[in-house]
């Protein structure tokens, strides 16, 4: 596995680091490193403590092993293209979802992290308004009054469209007139 070059935007396409003529995964040849350049510096001390001792390999091998850690090449594999782009990708999901579990379901997707307000301004404040408006149809179903709709909303800190809080007359505005 060492020598084999993994598919971008596969698992196995980890950070690798060129090594002679092998590429590791990176967290090994770090490990790898850290003991190259640890054993020759115990070697250039042990030379200069004991010159008597040392030999002209000892003596070649410290200069030659930093030169070859310069000498290491990095390759991060490319990150796969997104799949789609983040504000349609926004858009489509609260045609479906509460704005909360699009804004859960973008991070798992993508690993932005974006606040509700965040989520109104990319995917537009007409896609947030049809999802509020789909969860109150729903609350209205199962005979929760538009002041507790506007309460709950309240609760979640969801912004009201016009901005200020969510009222029962805000929530009546959205489930349209009476038959």
């Amino acid at each position: 596995m060492a020598n084999k070059h993994p598919k971008p935007g596969t698992p196995d396409a980890a950070p690798m680091i060129r090594l002679g003529d092998a590429w590791v995964p990176a967290h090994e040849a770090w490990a790898r490193m850290e003991t190259a350049s640890a054993v020759a510096g115990h070697i250039e001390r042990f030379n200069r403590r004991f010159p008597e001792l040392s030999t002209e390999t000892t003596r070649e091998v410290v200069p030659l092993v930093r030169q070859r850690l310069k000498d290491i090449s990095l390759r991060m594999p490319p990150k796969p293209p997104p799949e789609q782009n983040l504000k349609e990708m926004a858009a489509e999901l609260l045609v479906r979802l509460s704005p909360e579990e699009a804004i859960e379901q973008l991070f798992a997707a993508s690993g932005e992290e974006l606040t509700l307000r965040e989520l109104i301004a990319l995917a537009g404040e007409q896609a947030y308004i049809e999802a509020l408006t789909r969860e109150a149809l729903e609350y209205q179903a199962n005979q929760i009054l538009p002041e507790q709709t506007a309460q709950i909303w309240n609760d979640m800190a969801r912004p009201a469209p016009g901005g200020g809080l969510w009222s029962g007359q805000k929530v009546e505005k959205l489930l349209g007139p009476t038959p």
